[in-house]
């Protein structure tokens, strides 16, 4: 009986911590219509970045001293989930970078937070897989990933062939 006891306490506490972090993402300036589009896309991203093999892209690049970025992340303590959802997603359409209608998100080289460029994510919704990597791969330059080199294609490039499958 006792088992079965401690067994429900782990599965209780188990996917209430999921659903703890699940919540803790936070979004903000989205209105109705964007939060949901946004919100599947982070979680699609936060689900790749549970895969060791998409993990695995933290090992390939460096931050702007030269620091792996696997290296720069377990020095916090944080698994790469935990990471990510420790990031604010903002709307920001009216931002410089939005107005080519070609960018879905930026962030600057170890910021915590991500810009989304909402007008330009419904017509990038439609390839929801593309958008998730996008999202991570503004999650490598919030750990401090620059950029030029690599080129934003070859970073994207590089999580596409690691997170993918």
């Amino acid at each position: 009986m006792w088992r079965q006891t401690v067994l429900v306490y782990a599965l209780v506490i188990g996917i209430c911590s999921q659903t703890g972090i699940g919540n803790a993402q936070i979004l903000l300036d989205f209105d109705d219509a964007d939060v949901g589009l946004i919100k599947g896309a982070v979680e699609g991203a936060m689900a790749r970045l549970a895969h060791s093999s998409c993990q695995n892209v933290l090992s390939e690049f460096v931050d702007q001293n030269g620091v792996l970025l696997s290296a720069k992340l377990a020095a916090t303590g944080r698994n790469p989930v935990e990471a990510f959802m420790a990031l604010r997603i903002v709307n920001s359409p009216l931002a410089r970078q939005c107005r080519t209608g070609k960018q879905l998100a930026f962030t600057i080289p170890g910021s915590q937070v991500i810009h989304i460029c909402s007008l330009n994510l419904k017509t990038s919704i439609r390839r929801s897989d593309q958008t998730q990597f996008v999202m991570i791969h503004e999650f490598l330059h919030s750990l401090g990933l620059g950029e030029n080199p690599p080129t934003s294609q070859a970073i994207t490039n590089r999580v596409a062939t690691r997170c993918g499958g």
